[in-house]
């Protein structure tokens, strides 16, 4: 069992798993096709793993995954008090693969029953459980979405190729540094070889990132993954997008980053220096 699942508690051994945070500066960057393949990888490690719809309105897991769950984190709330960490499980939804899921409401008017306070119960319970907790978070920071960022262990902060994704990743990024959580992200390049004007190979000195993670594209494997809800992991091992999210489960298990390239730098990344450069940078 890894060191990180195991912590001192009056003198027995009790499992400690990690939290990790899938988030987005914006939405439609792709966190829960990430989330749910992401999951699947682990479990197939044999790694005890749950995914947690982070998304309390619109929560999109069970299509992904297509899961038909009689019970969501509304339910856990609701009988908060009287749950402990042996009958939380009661209340997961057992993916074929092995992993478990806790949905989001099935109505987003429940979203509101969600606090920061149940929150925090519900991880340190389910922390007890799993080796992995994946948490699909809310895009930007609203205060449930900051909860799981400051709860995290490891955040994989995705971002894409488009020009306005760029722009607010690197000022997500500012304020996780400014929040003295920087040094727990790991940025996600997704659909790293879509078409766009901005390459690949640019993202590094636009985000003043150098070491990043990549997923390349395939609209189409992706949305017909989507629309049956079989993660395309399970039944499409040998493309590059399940490479890529193989290798990011060797980074989160292992702590080395995995690439699927080392991008070079093109002449058009000059072009956007400037309308990235932090304001203290122009100052100068």
């Amino acid at each position: 069992m890894p060191d990180h699942e195991l912590q001192e508690t009056k003198g027995t051994t009790k499992k400690k798993g990690k939290i990790i945070g899938i988030c987005s500066a914006k939405g439609g960057i792709g966190r829960t096709v990430i989330t749910a393949n992401l999951g699947i990888a682990l479990s197939s490690k044999r790694l005890n793993t749950c995914i947690l719809d982070g998304c309390f309105q619109f929560g999109d897991i069970n299509i992904a995954m297509d899961l038909q769950p009689m019970f969501t984190i509304k339910d856990v709330i609701e009988q908060l008090d009287t749950i402990d960490e042996h009958n939380i499980l009661n209340y997961l939804f057992r993916h074929e693969s092995g992993v478990k899921v806790l949905s989001a409401p099935h109505r987003p008017e429940y979203a509101d029953l969600v606090t920061t306070e149940s929150l925090e119960k519900i991880c340190n319970l389910l922390r007890s459980h799993f080796d992995y907790i994946l948490v699909d978070v809310m895009a930007g920071l609203p205060d449930k979405s900051l909860h799981f960022v400051e709860k995290a262990d490891q955040i994989l902060l995705l971002t894409d190729l488009e020009m306005t994704t760029l722009k607010n990743t690197k000022l997500m990024l500012e304020i996780l540094d400014t929040l003295e959580l920087r040094h727990k992200v790991q940025v996600v390049v997704n659909r790293s070889t879509m078409q766009s004007v901005i390459q690949s190979s640019d993202v590094p000195q636009i985000l003043g990132e150098p070491s990043l993670l990549y997923v390349p594209n395939d609209f189409d494997i992706v949305s017909k993954s989507l629309n049956i809800g079989i993660p395309f992991v399970i039944n499409h091992r040998r493309i590059d997008m399940a490479k890529a999210i193989f290798g990011i489960t060797d980074f989160l298990t292992a702590g080395q980053a995995i690439a699927l390239y080392k991008p070079k730098p093109t002449s058009f990344t000059q072009m956007l220096l400037d309308k990235f450069r932090r304001p203290k940078e122009r100052s100068q």
